[in-house]
């Protein structure tokens, strides 16, 4: 008697009717949490789930916000699922004050990591332009180790990007493995160090491309760290496609549009969980402490960052600030490039570099073993 006095009496039409949509809104919270820990091969609609988290979570805080005014116990039913969810909302956002000293210690780690998309045009920058300022910001941020992805260089001659990396930048060492090559220039993805490479390679299961999985082990004093490089599945989407997304009104066909571009999705999802799993076995091989970072091409909500990511100590949940968006060329909300760490580093620093050499943000860690 008591609980349907509490929760129920006096509940007209109107906040009954809000009360069922907030139920759906929190249904399709917990569907995106699902997204995260299920295969996309197992159920293929949970992946869009978790791609719409962040509306989801709008929604869901708007019905607590309301509730909070009419009746303020009906706030539980949203807030517990949404506490539950806490530690994927803290992938997205960092609730710790901006800090703006980003010193390196001489004993850390600086990692970085940055998708170049082949140096092309940015905002009117043209090519030439684009590679002096990334240039300029690797000596200034100074890594270690530095991965990147769409990384274009010419293979001969005197303008070799890779050469130029290492004569500005204080990094000795590289390993390239272009995707696609001609006589003269190739593309792809490289790691710098600072320290030796004795070993490394390419993880060919389920490679796409230009999308694949290299590695190096690197020697820093006496120790022996393995560093990925990952790029995962893009989702293809073309200019069309694009423009779709971003004002579904103004094509002509709607519905094929988005049977396509649903399509797409699909795909992608799919096809990055291989990978996420070729990867999982394949740190199963080595002893080393593991560093992981790159272009995963999807969401903290997803199948294939939370597998990789398990058992990892994710740089910017441990250290990041504020909404953590590194993509922002479509939809200026998505957080898909990342750094992982074996539990045995502490993090001692993350950043998000906000400048626009690239469709992605570089991004950078400190880490300590």
């Amino acid at each position: 008697m008591a609980r349907r006095s509490l929760f129920k009496k006096n509940l007209g039409f109107f906040s009954k009717a809000i009360f069922i949509c907030n139920m759906v809104a929190v249904m399709f919270l917990i569907l995106s949490y699902a997204a995260s820990f299920i295969n996309p091969k197992t159920v293929w609609l949970l992946p869009f789930f978790g791609l719409g988290y962040l509306p989801i979570l709008v929604v869901n805080i708007g019905f607590i916000l309301y509730w909070l005014l009419r009746r303020p116990l009906y706030t539980l039913y949203t807030l517990i699922p949404l506490l539950l969810g806490w530690n994927l909302l803290t992938q997205h956002i960092g609730f710790r004050p901006k800090v703006s000293n980003a010193d390196k210690n001489k004993q850390d780690i600086r990692v970085m990591s940055f998708n170049a998309h082949l140096f092309n045009e940015v905002n009117k920058l043209p090519s030439t332009t684009i590679r002096n300022e990334v240039v300029s910001l690797i000596s200034d941020i100074d890594p270690d180790i530095l991965c990147m992805q769409e990384f274009f260089t010419k293979i001969k001659g005197t303008k070799q990007m890779s050469d130029r990396i290492l004569a500005e930048s204080g990094l000795q060492d590289y390993f390239f493995e272009p995707a696609t090559k001609s006589e003269h220039e190739g593309y792809g993805q490289v790691i710098f160090s600072k320290y030796p490479i004795i070993h490394s390679g390419t993880i060919t299961k389920n490679e796409y491309g230009i999308n694949r999985i290299t590695f190096a082990d690197i020697v820093k004093n006496q120790d022996t760290v393995r560093v990925y490089n990952v790029h995962l599945r893009s989702f293809g989407l073309q200019t069309e496609d694009k423009e779709f997304i971003q004002n579904p009104s103004a094509t002509p066909n709607e519905e094929h549009a988005t049977t396509r571009v649903g399509r797409k999705l699909k795909y992608a999802f799919e096809r990055r969980s291989r990978q996420a799993e070729a990867l999982r076995d394949h740190i199963m091989t080595t002893h080393y402490p593991i560093i992981i970072m790159g272009d995963f091409n999807d969401t903290p909500m997803s199948y294939s960052v939370n597998l990789i990511g398990k058992g990892m100590k994710n740089t910017f949940q441990e250290k990041g600030q504020g909404w953590g968006v590194t993509h922002y060329e479509m939809l200026p909300l998505f957080q898909i490039d990342y750094i992982f760490c074996s539990p045995q580093f502490h993090v001692e620093n993350y950043r998000v570099i906000k400048r626009e050499l690239s469709d992605h943000y570089p991004i950078f860690a400190d880490i300590r073993l």
